[in-house]
């Protein structure tokens, strides 16, 4: 057996069922925000609005009383832009309030998912060789070397040879683990080749015992 013959075995994990849900979110939110902004009021004060306004401030009297903005026209100017202004504001902050904290959950949840998944990984260590699979290995070469007749039933040496397999695959899994490190997938895979070197070799006992 082969890492690429394990891999379709391994078992698949579907992303959180509201992923892509909370993205459309956040890009309809990016999306009114710019509207927003390209949507605010543009308005031109009067030519003359700013020279008025310091000609008032310093006490100055216009040559015209035509041209001349009284206190009540200038703030009748400045009250609706200022509104205008204050209200757009308010809004985009309240967007962008909104948008700021989709985000930041989504990121708590990703880091949560993280750790979980981490947990997980290092709870499940593949089995080391322990003192079982030793004797189980010295059994089946003594018995072997007692009963050559047996061992060369079809049957024991085909469970022989994939022990042999899954043991050299093991030994590969391993090194690559020592490699790239503790990869979920290379230990997964790990894992599962343990599993069946275990049922092989239990099956090879119980065909050389009877």
């Amino acid at each position: 057996m082969t890492i690429n013959n394990a891999f379709p075995d391994l078992p698949e994990y579907d992303p959180h069922p509201d992923l892509w849900n909370r993205i459309d979110a956040e890009l309809t939110a990016a999306e009114r925000f710019d509207d927003l902004v390209s949507s605010l009021p543009q308005t031109d004060p009067k030519a003359d609005l700013w020279d008025s306004i310091e000609a008032e401030l310093d006490g100055q009297v216009l040559p015209h009383p035509a041209v001349q903005p009284s206190k009540r026209r200038i703030g009748q100017v400045i009250r609706p832009l200022w509104t205008a202004v204050t209200a757009a504001a308010a809004v985009a902050a309240i967007v962008l309030i909104g948008f700021w904290t989709n985000r930041q959950s989504d990121a708590r949840e990703r880091m949560e998912y993280a750790i979980e998944t981490g947990v997980a990984n290092t709870a499940s260590p593949v089995p080391a060789d322990t003192d079982a699979d030793r004797r189980a290995e010295a059994f089946i070469a003594q018995q072997c070397a007692a009963q050559t007749i047996a061992c060369q039933q079809p049957e024991v040496h085909e469970l022989r040879n994939q022990l042999a397999e899954l043991t050299t695959e093991q030994q590969r899994l391993d090194q690559e683990r020592q490699t790239f490190g503790d990869d979920p997938m290379l230990i997964r895979a790990q894992v599962k080749v343990e599993n069946q070197r275990a049922e092989v070799t239990k099956e090879l006992i119980t065909l050389l015992r009877s």
